[in-house]
């Protein structure tokens, strides 16, 4: 079909071909990947975009459970916007489904393999187009990051979409079409910043194309400046949004800065997103998109410049980089090309997700080609378009090669000076597919025409050209704990507790240093009732790394639940020592200090925690009980009820404040806060026996056996 479509019929038969086999490996997959147990329980980055786009809809900016407050709508946009307000509109439309969204980035899947046809035959011909479109429509990594609630596939809609509006501008001339281009190139940046370095390279090239076509500069600079405008205009509203709520000016995103410095430090290594001296610089032990607001702000103690913000700290993190380069300009150097060579390695590398294993457990992906197959293929492409050129397959002009080549030059180095994952790669693909393609039919048409020999050596170059580029220079091995460490947190976020457990304990069995799948274990089992083995998980974790604060608190809680208060009220401190605004720690340090009767100690804590977090969900409560443990019962019942109001489903606030009433002697007023409580929890136990103790105390004994009962 390839071979003989010389007519639009035939062009339009193969390419209704292709989107069908396109379509039906991507169906098949929606369906296997409905049954993925983050499919709608989504983790790390594709959990942030999940949370913003719901809160955008619902108003609820609650952070998910055991996550903490990004602060998304009182800060600069510390991940690019567009996505988030992208996934929205698509849940406002399809009242939240998880589902749609994907059906809608499959849609836009199709789409691309379209585009890549038109741009293939702007290049070469129709039928290269067909071959560059069917090599998309079955490229594993565009089926699997359709299936993601992230934006690697409207960033290659976008892509395209400016380099075909931009080669239609170069044959018409058309000033609007500038302004869509300039659009289309704009909204790529609210995706992902770093297309801003493609921005510049094309305003040079749409420069070079006005000046060879005006022999004036002025007209050039016209052009480039209707361009830049256009792409300017779709950025203001994040760009003045994020001064608004900050003060700051920050494009975009600011996460530039430490994206930049986990790129360029002494201890890098190209593809692992940790900062080596994160600990000693703000006091935290980690990062991601929902706990990077507690590193600006330590960060700011530890400059000791209390107004630090976050454009501050992108500056900061921006200028340890360019210090490790002046510093060591030869490491530098090395962990660049290790980088450039990462990125265009055979390994597919892990990001927000471990990628590798998505495809190699998958029963459809890992049958599809993969990177190298797409790369060596391109090559080939290239490497032959100029030296062997029938007439039947004309090469485009030297302006539309430099275009489509050099944006993807440029994608690939706006993404060294940071670190290297698949998913950072994939928006490239498809500007080399167009050379792929033309490999592909060149090497059909030399069967075709029964040109053997032509066909060997053609064959044998892709051949050659596929084992250079999959040869590991580097090593790189993904961690098969984590993929199994995610699965496990996404299947307990759901409840589906025994799966979790499964996973949880092939990640401990890969690497039973895991300390987060043990402690995830470890609560699964808490939950259940299994606190003795809660506890042993716990202790595990400590073991294979003392300094997580999660496993001390979590241990903590276990031997508070025994009644060792000493021992609990160690772990509580060494947590906080890690990390002082660590308020759940801070909390369940002052349960333990009241256990022991130190119920001055335990305020302090308490109000400690309003001060670092002033909604913080425990505090008030805490504070009404020590308060009822003093005897202040009227400031006891005042806390209470500012607790109830920001908790109004929390029973124990509810009798604890019957209780608090109860003791202060208005017996009829406590009746009904117990009684709410039951609304709330029918089987609250000491909801029951307080009520019967009050009936009891006003004379109404059969009521009071009822409760007792």
């Amino acid at each position: 079909m390839i071979l003989n479509a010389h007519k639009g019929q035939g062009v339009t038969i193969a390419l209704a071909i292709v989107l069908f086999i396109g379509l039906a490996i991507r169906l098949s997959y929606l369906m296997i990947n409905a049954g993925a147990p983050d499919f709608d329980s989504p983790v790390l980055d594709p959990q942030l975009n999940d949370y913003w786009a719901r809160a955008l809809v619902t108003s609820d900016w609650s952070p998910p459970p055991h996550a903490d407050d990004p602060q998304i709508r009182t800060t600069p946009y510390g991940r690019p916007p567009g996505y988030p307000w992208l996934l929205a509109a698509l849940y406002y439309l399809s009242n939240g489904s998880y589902v749609i969204p994907r059906i809608v980035q499959l849609l836009v899947g199709l789409i691309n393999i379209i585009l890549v046809f038109f741009l293939t035959k702007r290049l070469f011909n129709a039928q290269a187009g067909i071959a560059a479109a069917f090599l998309l429509s079955v490229y594993w990594a565009a089926v699997y990051f359709e299936g993601e609630l992230n934006s690697p596939v409207w960033e290659v809609f976008l892509s395209l979409s400016t380099v075909l509006i931009l080669l239609r501008w170069e044959e018409r001339s058309h000033i609007f079409l500038l302004v869509l281009a300039g659009i289309t190139l704009g909204a790529g940046v609210l995706l992902r910043p770093n297309v801003l370095l493609t921005g510049v390279f094309l305003t040079l090239w749409i420069f070079y194309i006005g000046y060879k076509r005006y022999g004036t500069p002025s007209k050039s600079i016209v052009r480039c400046g209707v361009f830049i405008i256009a792409c300017i205009l779709t950025l203001a509203p994040a760009l003045i949004r994020n001064y608004a709520v900050s003060g700051e000016f920050v494009l975009i995103s600011y996460y530039g800065g430490i994206n930049t410095y986990i790129g360029n430090n002494t201890e890098a290594d190209g593809v692992s997103p940790t900062v080596p001296d994160l600990y000693e610089i703000s006091g935290s032990d980690q990062w991601n998109c929902f706990t990077y607001p507690h590193v600006v702000q330590g960060l700011g103690r530890y400059l000791k410049q209390p107004e630090f913000g976050y454009a501050d700290a992108s500056r900061y993190f921006y200028g340890r980089a360019i210090a490790f380069w002046r510093k060591n300009p030869l490491q530098g150097i090395q962990l660049t090309l290790r980088k450039a060579w990462l990125f265009w390695s055979p390994h597919e590398i892990s990001d927000s997700k471990v990628i590798y294993y998505e495809r190699i457990y998958s029963p459809l992906l890992r049958w599809l080609p993969g990177f190298s197959f797409l790369l060596a293929m391109a090559l080939l492409g290239m490497l032959f378009s100029r030296l062997r050129t029938p007439p039947s397959h004309p090469v485009a002009s030297k302006e539309k090669m430099i275009l489509v080549l050099f944006c993807a030059g440029v994608h690939f180095l706006s993404i060294l000076p940071f670190f290297i994952a698949g998913r950072y790669r994939f928006p490239l693909v498809p500007l080399l597919l167009p050379f792929a393609g033309y490999a592909l039919l060149q090497l059909l048409s030399f069967l075709h025409r029964k040109e053997i020999k032509h066909f060997a050596s053609f064959a044998a170059t892709g051949v050659v050209l596929y084992l250079i580029v999959s040869w590991p220079i580097f090593p790189y091995t993904p961690d098969l704990s984590i993929w199994h460490c995610h699965r496990g947190i996404a299947h307990a976020a759901q409840e589906r507790t025994t799966s979790a457990r499964t996973e949880f304990l092939k990640a401990i069995k890969s690497n039973p240093k895991n300390d987060e799948a043990l402690i995830q274990l470890g609560y699964l089992c808490a939950q259940q009732g299994h606190n003795g083995n809660a506890m042993e998980y716990y202790c595990t974790a400590v073991e294979a790394n003392p300094n997580n604060i999660y496993a001390q608190n979590n241990l903590g809680y276990e031997y508070f639940r025994r009644g060792q208060y000493k021992k609990a009220e160690a772990h509580y401190r060494f947590a906080l020592k890690r990390k002082n605004m660590y308020t759940l720690a801070r909390n369940n340090l002052g349960n333990a200090l009241l256990e022991q009767d130190r119920p001055k100690e335990a305020l302090e804590e308490f109000e400690q925690v309003l001060h670092i977090n002033s909604k913080d969900l425990h505090a008030r409560y805490n504070i009404g009980n020590v308060y009822l443990h003093m005897k202040h019962y009227d400031k006891a019942i005042r806390q209470y009820q500012d607790a109830f109001v920001t908790t109004p489903d929390n029973p124990n606030i509810a009798n604890n404040l019957g209780l608090a009433l109860m003791r202060k002697g208005e017996l009829r007023q406590s009746i009904l806060w117990f009684e709410k409580a039951l609304v709330l929890a029918p089987d609250h136990t000491l909801a029951h026996s307080n009520l019967a103790a009050v009936y009891e105390s006003i004379g109404e004994p059969e009521k009071a056996l009822k409760h007792l009962r």
